[in-house]
C-alpha cells in the first residue's frame, strides 16, 4: 500500500493552448526556463472501472480499476488498482493505494491483500458479482521533476470517459501533481510554476467520480429528463449556504472547518459556472467567496498577520465581481419573464439601454479568464495550505478561550442586535427616506446572515422550521433591498429618455410604495422574532 498525495486541476481551453501539444510544450518550456531537471515521457492509458450491479464497492468507498499502459516500443502492460476512502481539500487529494500487475484487462481480486476487505468479505463471490461499468481513455504525458528536497511527477492527462449505456463522453483535460518522494512542500512549489502561464482551477473529482456521475446518467432517464427542463431564472433563491460544525469543536477546529467547507463550496462552484456560465452562479461564487472573508472576521483574533492578509485578498476578488448584482438586476428587468414588463409597458428604448448597460460588464470569457487566473490561484493555494498548516499544528484550546457555544452565542446575539438596531430606525426615520435607510442597512443585514450560516448549526438542525422561520424575515428583506435597488435602476433610466414617461414614473413609484410596506411588514416580523440560540 502506498499513500497518494497529489493535487488536480482542470485545465481550460484557450485560444493560446487549445492543443496537447502546445500543453506540452509550455509546460515543458517553464520547467526549463526555471532550470529544473525533468524526464519527460507520452504515454497511452486505457482504465476500465468494476464494481457490482448494486454499487457494493462505491458503497464501502472503494474504487476499483485496471489500467493497460502503453508506452513507445514497448508492450502494454497491466495493473489493476484499488484506491479507499481518503481526504480531499481544496484539489489536494490523499489516500491509500493498492497496486498488483495483472496479465489483461480483467481484474482478479484474490491478488490483493486480504487486509483491505472488511471482515466476513466473501472475495470469491464479490469476483463473480463485478461488472464493467465505464472506462477512461486517454493520452498521458508525464514529467518527473527533480527538485532540492523532492520528486514530483506531473502528468497531463487529455481523452475522454465512456460508458456503454450513454453517448455522452465528457472530456478529460487536467493536470496532475504527485509527490513521489521528499517534502510535500514541493508540489506547492512546482504549482505556483504552473499557474504563472496556464489557466487552472483546482479539481474535486477524480476521474472516478465523474465516472461514476456519467454511469448514474446512463441508467436514469427520469434523471437526464429533468436535467434538461431545468432552465434558470433570474429570480434570487431564498437560501443560505449552512455549514454544520461540530457541536464539540474547539475555536480552532470550528474556524478551520468552515473555511473547508466554504473552500470546497466555493471551487463546486466555479466547477459550475465554467460547465454553464450564468449571473445566478457568479453571484453564488461572490456569496461563497464573502463567508470565506466573514470567517476571517469571526476568528481573527486566532490568526497571525500573515493569515489575516488572505481576508485582504478574498476582498479584492469580492470587489472584482461585484458588479454581478447590478448585472443579475438588469437581467430580471429585462427578461422576457420579469413581472415588470408584465406590470407595464416598459419604453423599449429603455430597454435598449439596459441591455447596452449589460453589455458593459465583463463578458463570460473574461468572467473565465479571472477564475483560472493565477492570482485566484494562488488564492486558493494559500487558503488550502492554510488548512494544512493549521490541522497539521492541532491547536490546543487555551483555558482562557470561551467555547465555541458561548462564543456562537455572543457573534450572533451582536449580529442581530445591530440589525435589529437598523431596523428600528426604520419605525422611527428622521427625516430620511426608507428607501435610503433600507439600503444603509443592507451591509448589517448580510454580516448578520453570514454570521447564521457560521453558527446556526450548533443550536437547531440546518434545514429545521426553527432556523428557516427565524431566518425567512431576514431572507426577505434581503430578496425586497434587491428588488428596490432594481426599480431604482430603472428610474434613473428614465431621465435619459428623450420624452417624460409619466405612466411608467407613475407605476415605478407605486410599485417602489408598495415594496416599502412589504420591508416593512418583514422588518416588523424580524424583530419578533426570538433567537433559537440560548
Amino acid at each position: 500500500m502506498v499513500i497518494e498525495i497529489e493535487l488536480k486541476y482542470s485545465l481550460l481551453k484557450s485560444r493560446e493552448l487549445a492543443t496537447s501539444e502546445q500543453i506540452q510544450a509550455k509546460v515543458s518550456q517553464l520547467f526549463s526556463e526555471h532550470e529544473l531537471l525533468f524526464v519527460h515521457q507520452e504515454q497511452q492509458l486505457s482504465n476500465h472501472y468494476f464494481d457490482t450491479e448494486n454499487l457494493a464497492l462505491r458503497k464501502n468507498k472503494i474504487a476499483l480499476r485496471t489500467r493497460g499502459t502503453k508506452r513507445l516500443g514497448e508492450d502494454k502492460q497491466f495493473e489493476q488498482t484499488i484506491k479507499t476512502s481518503g481526504s480531499v481539500i481544496g484539489g489536494l487529494h490523499q489516500r491509500p493505494e493498492y497496486n498488483v500487475d495483472i496479465d489483461d484487462a480483467k481484474p482478479i481480486l484474490d491478488l490483493f491483500s486480504k487486509s483491505i476487505w472488511q471482515a466476513g468479505t466473501d472475495v470469491n463471490q464479490l469476483q463473480q458479482q463485478i461488472v464493467e461499468l465505464f472506462t477512461t481513455n486517454f493520452t498521458r504525458h508525464t514529467w518527473l521533476v527533480s527538485l532540492t528536497n523532492a520528486q514530483v511527477e506531473v502528468a497531463f492527462d487529455y481523452g475522454e470517459i465512456a460508458c456503454q449505456a450513454s453517448a455522452n463522453k465528457p472530456c478529460i483535460y487536467e493536470l496532475e501533481l504527485e509527490l513521489v518522494s521528499g517534502d510535500a512542500q514541493a508540489l506547492f512549489e512546482l504549482t505556483k510554476i504552473l499557474f504563472s502561464q496556464l489557466p487552472l482551477r483546482p479539481g474535486l473529482l477524480t476521474k472516478a467520480a465523474r465516472g461514476y456521475a456519467l454511469y448514474h446518467q446512463s441508467i436514469s432517464s427520469t434523471e437526464l429528463v429533468e436535467t434538461k427542463c431545468v432552465t434558470e431564472t433570474p429570480v434570487e433563491q431564498l437560501s443560505l449556504s449552512m455549514i454544520n460544525l461540530p457541536t464539540d469543536s474547539n475555536l480552532n477546529c470550528a474556524f478551520n472547518h468552515g473555511i473547508e467547507f466554504s473552500l470546497t463550496q466555493l471551487q463546486y462552484s466555479v466547477d459550475s459556472y465554467v460547465e454553464k456560465p450564468s449571473l445566478s452562479k457568479l453571484s453564488k461564487i461572490s456569496e461563497l467567496l464573502a463567508l470565506l472573508r466573514h470567517g476571517f472576521w469571526l476568528f481573527s483574533e486566532l490568526l497571525t498577520d500573515e493569515q489575516k492578509a488572505l481576508r485582504s485578498e478574498i476582498s479584492y476578488f469580492i470587489r472584482t465581481i461585484h458588479w454581478v448584482d447590478n448585472a443579475h438586476y438588469i437581467q430580471l428587468l429585462t427578461s422576457k419573464q420579469s413581472s415588470y414588463q408584465k406590470a407595464a409597458s416598459v419604453n423599449q428604448e429603455l430597454i435598449i439601454k439596459l441591455q447596452l448597460t449589460q453589455n458593459r460588464y465583463p463578458s463570460e470569457s473574461q468572467v473565465l479568464a479571472l477564475l483560472h487566473s493565477e492570482r485566484f490561484n494562488n488564492l486558493l493555494l494559500s487558503l488550502l495550505i492554510l488548512l494544512l498548516e493549521r490541522n497539521r499544528a492541532n491547536t490546543k484550546e487555551s483555558p482562557s478561550d470561551p467555547s465555541l457555544v458561548d462564543f456562537a452565542v455572543q457573534q450572533l446575539t451582536n449580529g442581530t442586535q445591530v440589525l435589529n438596531n437598523e431596523l428600528v430606525k426604520l419605525t422611527q426615520p428622521l427625516g430620511c427616506s426608507s428607501t435610503k435607510l433600507y439600503l444603509t442597512a443592507h451591509s448589517s443585514l448580510i454580516r448578520a446572515l453570514l454570521t447564521t450560516s457560521w453558527f446556526s448549526g450548533l443550536f437547531a438542525e440546518l434545514e429545521s422550521e426553527q432556523v428557516k422561520k427565524f431566518s425567512m424575515p431576514w431572507l426577505d428583506i434581503k430578496q425586497g433591498i434587491s428588488e428596490l435597488q432594481s426599480l431604482n435602476l430603472l428610474q434613473e433610466q428614465l431621465v435619459h429618455l428623450p420624452t417624460p414617461e409619466i405612466k411608467l414614473s407613475n407605476w415605478l413609484t407605486s410599485k417602489s410604495e408598495n415594496l416599502i410596506i412589504a420591508l416593512d411588514q418583514s422588518s416588523a416580523k424580524a424583530l419578533t422574532m426570538k433567537p433559537y440560540w440560548p
